[in-house]
């Protein structure tokens, strides 16, 4: 009997021994998950860190786009149109007409003059309304609105595979002049 008690004494201590240890490698398992576990929530915060950036600069991007296409190209043709270079190019474009619209009326005048014209509304190409019809033209110009420009902000929501497929094509179709932007 006193064997079948020692024997049990020992498995006891022995179990006793084995408990420990397996408690000791589940601490260890359940400390390394929770490294683990720290390990990833760390990770996810920093995804989401980096994921509220990105969508910062998308947001970004997407205005700028937006501003782009609706208002900074018109922006840019406003700027080219007030542009000095253009001023210049223009005026001096004005300015041959009227020289040749002043030689041609010396040349008229002279013509009629030496015809005996009795007024200068039987003179050849007089046109009263000539001044008019300037003012009209400079406002015209002025005012100018370039209607492709629409078709362009148009294409605020469009990725950007769309717009360079679009900036590939015409821009008015010459069968009957529709903006195809």
């Amino acid at each position: 009997m006193q064997t079948s008690y020692d024997q049990l004494q020992a498995d006891h201590h022995h179990l006793i021994s084995a408990k420990g240890e397996l408690e000791r490698a589940r601490d260890r398992a359940v400390d390394s998950h929770n490294a683990i576990i720290d390990e990833a929530k760390g990770m996810l915060t920093h995804c989401d860190s980096e994921m509220v950036e990105l969508y910062a600069q998308v947001s970004e991007l997407m205005l700028t786009k937006q501003w782009f296409l609706k208002d900074g190209i018109d922006w840019v043709v406003k700027l080219v149109h007030q542009s000095p270079e253009l001023e210049k190019v223009v005026a001096d474009l004005v300015n041959s007409v009227n020289v040749v619209g002043v030689t041609e009326g010396i040349k008229q005048g002279f013509n009629a003059a030496r015809d005996s014209v009795r007024s200068v509304e039987e003179v050849p190409s007089y046109d009263e309304g000539a001044q008019d019809a300037l003012d009209v033209a400079v406002k015209s110009f002025d005012d100018l609105h370039i209607s492709v420009l629409g078709k362009v902000a148009d294409l605020v929501d469009k990725p950007l595979s769309v717009i360079q497929q679009r900036s590939k094509l015409p821009i008015v179709e010459e069968d009957d002049n529709e903006t195809l932007v």
